[in-house]
């Protein structure tokens, strides 16, 4: 049976809201994004690719059959219901009761703990509904405030997968660090 995400997560400042596709979130996403194409392209393959709104309503479809599938959930990052990033969960296995968390913000809304409250919110949505047993991070090496994000939230560094993936922005093979927080951990704050 596949799992039923919520439709809305609230924190203290922001609320967390599943991006359903339509064209109006399409816009809302695509908007976002055009705007803060240098603030992502050296972490993501996806702004080069999202070139008009029909691509991210493209996007929005697609990600919708995960999310049926209990796969994959993704939430918009709101605050006074300004659209400012995204945060997700994904490849959930559902025998291992683990998943992966991703997540970007505006760049005009970085360095005030508004990622550290969605990825909170997010955390207990996993471990206390969903009862997963283990989320990890995947981050590139280079990405000192993802790092910082992961580490301030006490997840725990596993190691780095050496050259995993190319970065057509640096034009090299980089470096992903993987970091993880377990439930007993997450009960233990």
């Amino acid at each position: 049976m596949a799992i039923k995400f919520k439709n809305q997560l609230k924190g203290k400042r922001l609320t967390l809201k599943r991006t359903k596709p339509s064209l109006k979130m399409a816009k809302i996403m695509f908007k976002v994004i055009d705007e803060n194409r240098k603030h992502l392209e050296p972490w993501f393959p996806w702004p080069k690719l999202t070139l008009k709104v029909e691509d991210s309503l493209k996007y929005l479809f697609d990600k919708e059959e995960e999310t049926e599938k209990g796969k994959k959930i993704e939430y918009g990052i709101y605050i006074n219901n300004e659209y400012i990033g995204n945060i997700s969960i994904f490849d959930i296995h559902d025998k291992n009761k683990s998943a992966e968390i991703g997540y970007w913000l505006s760049s005009a809304h970085t360095r005030n703990g508004y990622m550290t409250e969605a990825l909170k919110i997010l955390e207990k949505e996993a471990f206390e509904r969903l009862k997963l047993n283990r989320l990890q991070i995947k981050i590139d090496e280079k990405n000192k405030a993802s790092l910082g994000l992961a580490k301030k939230c006490g997840y725990t560094c596993e190691g780095k997968y050496r050259e995993d993936s190319f970065s057509e922005y640096f034009n090299e093979f980089v470096n992903s660090v993987v970091y993880s927080k377990l439930r007993s951990e997450y009960k233990k704050r």
